[in-house]
């Protein structure tokens, strides 16, 4: 009996690989405080000043950006900043979780005769 523990597979890792989402491209638009995460599947949206050195970056900064392989993240070399595809989704669910929910609309209460 072998003494080695069970690899346990990261879920967003295996959600990412299962269909095959990829980054393709980024935007980083100053003006608008906007970074937008371009995907295969559709894109991503963050206020840009979430990312300290992204925020403080000049627009010409912001333009030379390298995909990792596969498209698994996104770094810029020159400001030492490295983003994840697993990091963009996860703050993406957490964003989701917390936001609030409306309340189910009430319907009148009906006399009862």
């Amino acid at each position: 009996m072998s003494n080695r523990k069970p690899i346990i597979q990261d879920p967003v890792n295996a959600l990412i690989r299962e269909h095959g989402v990829r980054i393709t491209a980024v935007h980083a638009i100053k003006e608008a405080n906007l970074l937008l995460v371009m995907l295969n599947s559709g894109r991503l949206e963050f206020p840009l000043d979430s990312f300290k050195r992204l925020a403080k970056a000049s627009e010409a900064q912001l333009s030379r950006y390298e995909l990792l392989p596969d498209g698994a993240g996104v770094e810029w070399p020159e400001l030492d900043e490295h983003l994840s595809l697993r990091g963009f989704v996860l703050s993406t669910m957490s964003h989701m979780l917390r936001r609030p929910t409306r309340p189910a609309p009430r319907r009148p209460k009906r006399a009862v005769a």
